[in-house]
């Protein structure tokens, strides 16, 4: 008996070691003010902190949404733009460090860049911000070096293209990370089994506050392989990814801003657009303002604030409106965006209107306080409007290439990180103690890599994601700051899934008990003692705990972790009754209470929108009827409130904007 005791016990343990599969867990790649250059201490840039070559060379890159492959400018030839980058210090800074692959002796040069391994097409090619896209795959030159960004691993031969031509202008400076559907990287790390999926999301930070004192700066961070659920709040919403010439949209995510509103600090609020107006956006998490919209919107909300602009930014912000600092009516409030998917963004002032920002000769950043910058740039009725990286400092993006979705939340601004894989399950995920996978190395670290065993320890001394590293840190720097893998709990699905597993397990144990314990007793002429049976309902019994109407995602790839796969129409289960609307869907268990989503009663017009799929991410809600990305605000979503913390072408800011210079 103690034979099949011990049988018993060592299977209900294989079920749980089944989750211990050493699969990746996300990986957090902190969006960090940077140290250029060691030698200027004023050196400032905002990125990812990479390193390439060898040995290596400490560069900043900036995520891409548009670019399947990865492109670093070389000291071979920069291309800044002269008539607004006047030194090469300025240039080398602005760049995030030029590379050089002549002092790099694993840099293997290629015939060209698909050639060297890397993707054939780019996403932005016909219609993209940056009209020089189109030529710079054939234009650049391809290699494979040795390439990393902490605390991912390097890889030792990673594609990637240094440019020849001026194709960005200069207005998103650093090199880019192309994080788009075939994206080089991103396939690398799945690869890699770096990561568990090629979902990616994005939470910019906060920048300048306190008047650019940076009292309460935040860094931000790219997670790759899933999101950061402690830095979303409230409802989020999903929409399929829409590559078509139709939408206009070139990353593939368009939303449609239906409500724009200047919010006072005495609690007023007035409303910048009428009711029937919509604005058609392009989300660019790369562009370097909070909006780039029309002309007219953009000075209207100027004029409700009561300042005046007195000129248009060529400094980092390149097109923002200045305004002086003196003016006795100068802002002091937040900007809240309506967007037709039912998704209310409030920006925050110090986001919203941070100090004039350039850079001098020697390559130091200059924070001007005497001016402000409202970033929101006017543009001309022929251009695409777009929500760039300062919008993400009061929303929450999530790119999932496998289901082919973008999902937004409000973001919450905090320290605090719980990384939840999308697509993949992760060794933190299965550990029962609360703690995550080793995601919260230190940014800049040279040996601080996490040992991925669900602790988030360190084995070097740079844990946390400490900011005011220099770049890279492939090279042994430091990182500082908070480790915030302690705060890695174990998400729902994972919860549940252990659950039922504990049940299985448990029934097995308790069934060889009872047969042993009948089989001795019927030896000893005892008739068994029945069991009495437990409360409840089968399969298939009864109402169960339905939850009608979840919109999930088409089955293409197995259901994701803690989530049921289940047929369209009535299937009877274990949770109830489910109806689906496209083929195969992901049931979770219920969540803990459902909201209703606001009513939309009219239509405004919109230019070919998508219909939103409420998703099955953290926060989620279930409507009765699906969100329309084409209904106009009628009730709205409530907004979370933050606290108010007080090239192109030769052209000049202001005039009509054409990207790529355009003539």
């Amino acid at each position: 008996m103690l034979r099949v005791l011990f049988l018993a016990v060592w299977a209900v343990g294989a079920l749980g070691a089944a989750c211990d599969d050493n699969a990746p867990a996300p990986l957090a790649l902190p969006i960090a003010d940077t140290i250029v250059d060691p030698a200027i201490p004023g050196s400032w840039m905002r990125g990812v902190r990479a390193s390439i070559g060898t040995p290596g060379q400490d560069i900043v890159v900036l995520p891409w949404a548009d670019l399947n492959n990865t492109y670093i400018y070389s000291t071979e030839d920069s291309l800044c733009d002269s008539t607004v980058i006047y030194s090469d210090t300025i240039c080398d800074v602005r760049r995030g460090h030029l590379f050089s692959d002549a002092s790099s002796s694993s840099f293997t040069k290629a015939t060209d860049l698909t050639a060297a391994g890397g993707a054939g097409q780019e996403l932005g090619a016909d219609r993209g911000v940056e009209l020089g896209v189109p030529k710079l795959l054939s234009t650049s030159v391809g290699g494979t070096d040795r390439f990393v960004t902490a605390p991912a691993k390097v890889i030792p031969k990673f594609p990637v293209g240094l440019p020849r031509i001026q194709w960005d202008h200069g207005y998103t400076i650093l090199h880019a990370l192309g994080l788009g559907a075939n994206s080089t990287y991103v396939n690398a790390l799945v690869e890699a089994k770096q990561i568990p999926s090629r979902a990616w999301s994005i939470f910019w930070g906060r920048m300048w506050t306190a008047n650019g004192a940076g009292d309460n700066d935040m860094d931000g961070a790219l997670v790759l392989g899933g999101y950061d659920e402690e830095k979303v709040t409230g409802e989020n919403v999903t929409q399929k990814l829409d590559y078509s010439e139709r939408t206009g949209c070139w990353t593939g995510m368009k939303v449609t801003v239906t409500g724009l509103t200047v919010n006072f600090r005495d609690g007023r609020d007035e409303a910048v657009m009428g009711p029937n107006e919509a604005v058609p956006c392009c989300i660019v998490p790369q562009r370097q303002l909070v909006w780039e919209g029309p002309g007219d919107l953009v000075r209207s909300f100027v004029d409700a604030t009561g300042m005046s602009i007195d000129s248009t930014s060529f400094g980092l912000h390149w097109n923002a409106q200045v305004v002086n600092a003196s003016d006795p009516m100068l802002f002091d409030g937040d900007a809240t965006f309506q967007l037709s998917n039912g998704l209310s963004v409030r920006i925050p002032n110090s986001q919203l209107m941070p100090p004039a920002i350039n850079f001098d000769r020697n390559g130091t950043r200059i924070i001007d306080t005497s001016k402000r910058e409202v970033l929101m740039g006017a543009l001309g009725s022929d251009n695409p409007t777009t929500l760039g990286r300062y919008f993400f400092t009061g929303a929450y993006l999530m790119v999932d290439h496998d289901a082919g979705t973008f999902t937004m939340w409000q973001a919450n601004p905090t320290t605090r990180s719980k990384l939840v894989s999308v697509g993949g399950k992760s060794t933190g995920e299965c550990d029962g103690d609360g703690n995550g996978s080793g995601s919260g190395n230190g940014n800049g670290n040279g040996n601080g890599n996490g040992n991925n065993n669900g602790n988030g320890n360190g084995n070097g001394d740079g844990n946390g994601s400490g900011s005011g590293g220099t770049a890279g840190g492939s090279q042994g720097d430091t990182g500082s700051g908070t480790n915030t893998d302690q705060n890695q709990g174990t998400p729902a699905g994972t919860i549940a899934g252990a659950v039922v597993g504990g049940i299985a397990g448990l029934a097995l144990l308790g069934a060889l008990i009872f047969f042993l314990l009948r089989r001795r007793n019927a030896r000893n002429g005892h008739g068994a003692t029945p069991l009495q049976e437990l409360p409840g309902e089968g399969p298939g019994e009864g109402p169960g705990h339905g939850y009608q109407g979840y919109q999930g995602y088409e089955s293409t790839a197995g259901s994701p972790p803690g989530f049921t796969a289940a047929g369209v129409g009535a299937g009877a289960g274990a949770w109830g009754h489910g109806h689906g609307s496209q083929g195969e869907y992901y049931k979770p268990p219920p969540p803990p209470e459902l909201h209703e989503a606001p009513g939309r009663e009219h239509a405004p017009p919109e230019l070919h929108g998508t219909s939103v799929i409420m998703s099955r991410y953290s926060h989620s809600t279930n409507p009765t009827t699906p969100w329309s990305a084409t209904s106009a605000p009628g009730g709205g979503s409530s907004a979370y409130t933050y606290e108010m913390d007080g090239t192109m072408g030769p052209q000049t800011p202001g005039s009509q904007v054409y990207w790529g210079g355009r003539e």
